[in-house]
């Protein structure tokens, strides 16, 4: 992936984040949105993911941590274990690149909800040294910036033996018509973990070789489960994977980033159309999340059909 083509990407992403928190702040407005979300998570209760038996896996570690890294503000993954026929609290951390809009949400709307941590996948491992025992990742990886960097981070940010779970329904960016934060697409194919857009196109599966272990298939409901083991120590990063977690590659990213996003923001008429995208989305997002869930779905299969 060329440098120029990845600095693209990641404006698309940072233009995209307007969409999100109206959406997320809209689910938190109406009673009933927030009622149905948490009906659906599994906050509150023992872990549960699909495809994996994530309760008996950490229950056989040692004071696990797990982290759920672009977890929006669903909360979808349990905070407790079942042991000895105990319900134990996790140790577990609800991680975003959009914390500080989402604490923001959460103390707006008057939700008693542990905070939000900052935290982007492409760089997990700034955020998380090598301790985690799991690191979910469930509808987010396919639309971060640089999904296959965020895939190498997190295993570095995995202790020896730990999982990296990832859930993601297929090829979502052709379905959204590569809009907003839907960039790349997830699949599988025989087997093996895809990860692809109409410019790049990574097998996952081998390209992590002996360092991990890769499970991928794909459930009756179509969603992409990929189990990742991490085999290798600290140390034994395969060479070819080294250029993921380049930190002066990174910060020479980042500082260009956010120049661009200086120089691109910096006007006053910049300003008023970032402002009035967001009103307008959190408009739309306000009427949305008012629609009975059975209505909302046939309005948004449409609008994908148009």
């Amino acid at each position: 992936m060329n440098k120029e083509h990845n600095t693209s990407i990641t404006q698309k992403w940072l233009d995209g984040i307007s969409y999100e928190v109206a959406f997320w702040n809209n689910v938190y407005r109406w009673p009933h949105t927030f009622k149905g979300m948490m009906g659906w998570a599994d906050y509150g209760s023992v872990i549960n993911l699909e495809g994996f038996d994530a309760n008996s896996f950490l229950a056989s570690e040692k004071d696990p941590k797990v982290y759920d890294v672009g977890c929006g503000m669903s909360y979808a993954v349990g905070n407790n274990i079942q042991k000895d026929g105990r319900m134990l609290p996790l140790d577990i951390h609800y991680v975003d690149p959009l914390a500080i809009h989402f604490n923001r949400i959460l103390r707006k709307h008057g939700k008693q909800l542990p905070p939000i941590e900052f935290g982007m996948a492409e760089y997990l491992s700034a955020f998380v040294h090598g301790d985690a025992t799991l690191i979910t990742i469930q509808n987010a990886l396919d639309h971060s910036s640089a999904p296959v960097k965020g895939i190498v981070e997190a295993l570095t940010s995995l202790k020896e033996g730990g999982i990296l779970y990832l859930n993601h329904h297929p090829n979502e960016a052709e379905m959204e018509q590569y809009k907003g934060f839907h960039q790349y697409n997830i699949n599988e194919e025989n087997s093996e973990l895809i990860i692809w857009n109409k410019a790049e196109r990574y097998n996952i599966s081998q390209m992590l070789g002996s360092f991990a272990s890769v499970e991928v298939r794909r459930m009756d409901n179509g969603h992409i489960i990929a189990v990742i083991k991490r085999r290798a120590a600290g140390g034994d990063i395969p060479p070819c994977l080294r250029k993921y977690i380049d930190d002066k590659s990174d910060l020479a990213e980042v500082c260009e980033v956010l120049l661009r996003y200086q120089y691109t923001h910096s006007s006053l008429l910049r300003n008023i159309k970032d402002s009035l995208h967001f009103g307008l989305f959190n408009l739309i997002q306000m009427v949305a999340q008012m629609l009975p869930w059975s209505l909302k779905m046939k309005v948004k299969r449409w609008i994908k059909q148009a």
